[in-house]
């Protein structure tokens, strides 16, 4: 059977969690250590700062509650995945990043998402056992790229949000051995996040005089071009053009990235067949409620793949219930494969 793959941040999440229908969970660790070392900006997960709205912390703050976590999801015979993925690393961190791994181990931690072939190389240097998982940072986008990580010893690849479904088939059907996921709900980047260079959280230091214009990611801050160029007569209604159109573009990005509505369940037939081993959920710093509430949606289409419906009988029963478990329509730009929403069934 399709693993779910769920996201916790607390350990009374992961019971929750776990009942709801999550094979596996995965989960991301911020010490008052790092923090003191490092930059926030500078998270080992690609997760910064808590949210203060909905009062969640996309991370673990101690190891003590990390190994209260994987002792719960183990007594339910579920694996616990820990993210030490950001795209890289420097050299002075590692000392840091190793003393992580450890405790993590020490733990119960069954695998770490990583992104940095660097520190890769280092991990399966100091444990050539230790379970390895490549995040999306790690851009696999062809066979070739996936059976250079399989010859380095990485048991399962987080594919790119944007490879469409074909694409994902032939990387399976060519890379025998690896175990695949896919993203499949929450926050639908259209960029190709290991080409990121931006923080999540970064929007918090957005100018005074632009308080009014509030944005949830860094990639929404709008990039505004000014010209000043000598001798030009239009300089300043021109630069108001420029101004406008770039408020306009920001507004749209902003529509297409509300991170709890993307979804790609209508993709699950095509992943059951592919033989994709586990659908991943987005939301480390989500309320434990949306958490269930996203794993209890995946759950209930996965058991009627199970069941053996037809393709036309699931994709109509996937946008029914995303419909009355969301209240949303489905929209093809916040879909994660919309060349399914497009066919005609």
């Amino acid at each position: 059977m399709m693993k779910i793959l769920s996201p916790i941040s607390r350990t009374d999440e992961v019971e929750e969690v776990v009942r709801a229908g999550a094979d596996e969970l995965y989960c991301g660790i911020l010490t008052s250590e790092w923090r003191e070392r490092y930059s926030v900006a500078a998270s080992p997960n690609r997760r910064e700062e808590d949210n203060p709205v909905i009062n969640t912390s996309p991370h673990f703050r101690t190891f003590s509650d990390l190994r209260e976590a994987v002792k719960i999801a183990h007594s339910l015979n579920v694996p616990v995945n820990l993210t030490l993925n950001e795209h890289y690393f420097t050299f002075k961190q590692y000392s840091l990043l190793f003393d992580y791994v450890d405790r993590s181990l020490e733990a119960g931690v069954d695998a770490f998402i990583l992104s940095d072939v660097a520190f890769l190389l280092s991990l399966k240097e100091r444990y050539p056992e230790v379970k390895v998982h490549i995040g999306t940072g790690g851009t696999t986008f062809n066979s070739e790229t996936a059976k250079f990580y399989q010859d380095l010893g990485v048991k399962r690849i987080i594919l790119p949000r944007h490879l469409e479904i074909d694409e994902i088939r032939a990387l399976v059907e060519n890379t025998p051995g690896m175990e695949f996921e896919t993203f499949i709900l929450n926050s639908r980047c259209a960029n190709v996040d290991g080409f990121c260079t931006f923080q999540h959280g970064l929007a918090d230091f957005i100018p005074e005089k632009d308080k009014k214009r509030p944005y949830e990611n860094a990639c929404m801050l709008p990039c505004q071009i000014s010209l000043n160029i000598e001798g030009m007569g239009e300089v300043e209604s021109e630069a108001v053009i420029r101004e406008k159109i770039s408020w306009e573009r920001q507004h749209i990005w902003s529509g297409l990235h509300i991170d709890d509505r993307p979804c790609g369940a209508c993709a699950l037939y095509e992943f059951h067949e592919i033989g994709i081993y586990g659908v991943k959920i987005v939301g480390r710093e989500n309320a434990k409620s949306k958490k269930v509430k996203d794993t209890q949606f995946l759950k209930t289409l996965i058991y009627l793949l199970e069941e053996g419906v037809g393709r036309k009988t699931f994709r109509e029963k996937a946008r029914q219930l995303y419909r009355e478990t969301y209240k949303w329509p489905c929209i093809i730009f916040k879909c994660y494969y919309p060349s399914v929403l497009m066919e005609n069934n």
